[in-house]
C-alpha cells in the first residue's frame, strides 16, 4: 500500500505554535519564538537561546518550490518524526491576522 502526504486541517493556538516552531531553511533553521539563527534543524531539540522545546516544524522553501513541497515534508518527517509539520503560508497568514486584530483591539 502506498502512503502519501495530504494536507489536512487541525485547529492550533497560534501563540503555542509560534513558541515551539522550528523554521527550516536550506542549510540551517531558526527559532520562531526568539528568532535565533543558524540552528541545526536535523538535531536541535531545544533552542540554545530561549530554551524552548520544538514541537512543530515548517519550511519557507515549501512555498517557493511547490513542486517539491511534499518531498520537503517527507524529508522533515524522516529526519524529525516527532515534530508536526505546519504549512508556512498558513502560519504567516494566521499570525498576520492575529497581529492586525491585536493592533485594532
Amino acid at each position: 500500500m502506498s502512503r502519501e502526504f495530504l494536507r489536512t486541517y487541525h485547529e492550533y493556538d497560534i501563540e503555542e505554535v509560534k513558541k515551539h516552531l522550528l523554521i527550516w531553511g536550506d542549510l540551517t533553521a531558526d527559532c520562531a519564538s526568539c528568532r535565533a539563527l543558524g540552528l541545526d534543524g536535523y538535531t536541535v531539540k531545544v533552542c540554545p537561546q530561549c530554551s524552548t522545546s520544538f514541537k512543530y516544524i515548517t519550511s519557507r522553501r515549501s512555498e517557493e518550490h511547490s513542486s517539491e513541497r511534499f518531498q520537503i515534508v517527507r524529508r522533515a518527517k524522516d529526519k524529525r518524526p516527532e515534530l508536526i509539520f505546519i504549512d508556512y503560508s498558513d502560519y504567516t497568514k494566521t499570525l498576520g491576522q492575529k497581529k492586525a486584530r491585536d493592533f485594532f483591539a
